[in-house]
Order: structure tokens, then C-alpha cells, then sequence
């Protein structure tokens, strides 16, 4: 994983497994839960039963880029501070 730490990583990782079967069964059980009364509800339905397990996925997709943003910020000011430093 992209994160600095072991710990987190494994625990953002096991997250983000656990959003994307959120969606999956949330799209899977409200499609053939609307299936027997029009197949153009089901589709619509099941969008609609993966949207809080694509919410997750976002989030967490989110947290992993502000932290890898953050890590490069410091390189960065580390960097200028050597050439401040040298001049």
C-alpha cells in the first residue's frame, strides 16, 4: 500500500475491501429485491444500493491522497530548507 505505516496500511486496506463489498452486496440485494416488479427499477435500485459503499471507497480514497500529499509536502520543505541553508 502507498502509506508509511505497516498498521494503517493494513487497516485502510482491509477497510477499503470491506467498502467494496458494501457496494457490491448493496447493488447485488436491492437489484434482485426490485427485479420482480420492472428490471429498469432493479437497475436504478441497485445504483442506488452501491451508492454507500462507493461513498466509503471515496472517503478512504481521499484520506490515502491527503497522506501521500502530506508526505510529499514534507520532502519538499526538507529540501528547501537544505538549499536555504546552503545559501
Amino acid at each position: 500500500m502507498r502509506l508509511k505505516t505497516h498498521t494503517l496500511s493494513t487497516l485502510v486496506n482491509f477497510l477499503l475491501g470491506v467498502a467494496w463489498a458494501i457496494a457490491v452486496i448493496g447493488a447485488i440485494s436491492t437489484f434482485f429485491s426490485f427485479l420482480k416488479i420492472n428490471f429498469f427499477i432493479a437497475i436504478l435500485s441497485a445504483i442506488l444500493g452501491a451508492v454507500p459503499g462507493l461513498l466509503i471507497v471515496l472517503f478512504l480514497e481521499h484520506l490515502i491522497l491527503k497522506s501521500e500529499k502530506l508526505e510529499e509536502l514534507k520532502k519538499q520543505t526538507e529540501l528547501l530548507q537544505k538549499l536555504n541553508n546552503k545559501n
